[in-house]
């Protein structure tokens, strides 16, 4: 395996016919439904379904976009929504459950921290985040390389009713430094 380098992502149609046959490799099994959807204001890169008929919304950011992408995530899912519904009427066989909501998935070649906030404060259980790079050995297209990026730790659960949990960079938190009756007096 030698050789291997990083390569420039290709032009947009084939670096989506390249993420259809590894999306699957984070963990959930996707079936694409559609690809460069007219959304709003701009194309939603790949619709896919998981097997429980869950909608995920596949958008891909180049460097230094993610920000920017996590705010169109949103946008393209709110936008969505409420046309799932007539999907499902005119394509039956998409099998798809408009009322499970749209997951969203991020791909980008790096997530700042300031991206990777938002994503965990609008939906930390709804937004995957993964980096998406390519890789070239000279010989032939070069493929997509995806990385998961893990939730951090303590991110909310959906319905859990447990507060956020404050963390510094030190890795320590409110209770560890006896703050935690500080300014209740």
């Amino acid at each position: 395996m030698s050789g291997l380098r990083l390569a420039p992502p290709p032009p947009r149609d084939e670096l989506r016919r390249a993420l259809r046959a590894v999306l699957g490799r984070l963990g959930r099994p996707l079936r694409v439904l559609a690809e460069d959807v007219a959304g709003l204001e701009g194309a939603i890169d790949l619709v896919a379904a998981d097997p429980a008929g869950r909608v995920v919304l596949v958008l891909v950011a180049d460097a230094g976009g993610d920000l920017e992408l996590v705010a169109d995530g949103l946008a393209q899912r709110a936008w969505l929504s409420p046309r799932l519904g007539d999907w499902r009427k005119l394509a039956p066989e998409l099998d798809i459950r408009p009322g499970e909501g749209i997951d969203l998935l991020l791909l980008a070649p790096e997530f700042g921290a300031r991206a990777r906030s938002a994503a965990r404060a609008a939906d930390p259980e709804g937004i995957s985040l993964a980096r998406l790079r390519f890789v070239a050995d000279g010989q032939g297209q070069p493929r997509p390389l995806l990385e998961r990026l893990e939730a951090p730790a303590g991110a909310r659960r959906r319905g859990s009713g447990a507060p956020p949990r404050s963390t510094f960079r030190s890795g320590l938190c409110d209770a560890d430094l006896g703050a935690a009756g500080v300014g209740s007096g």
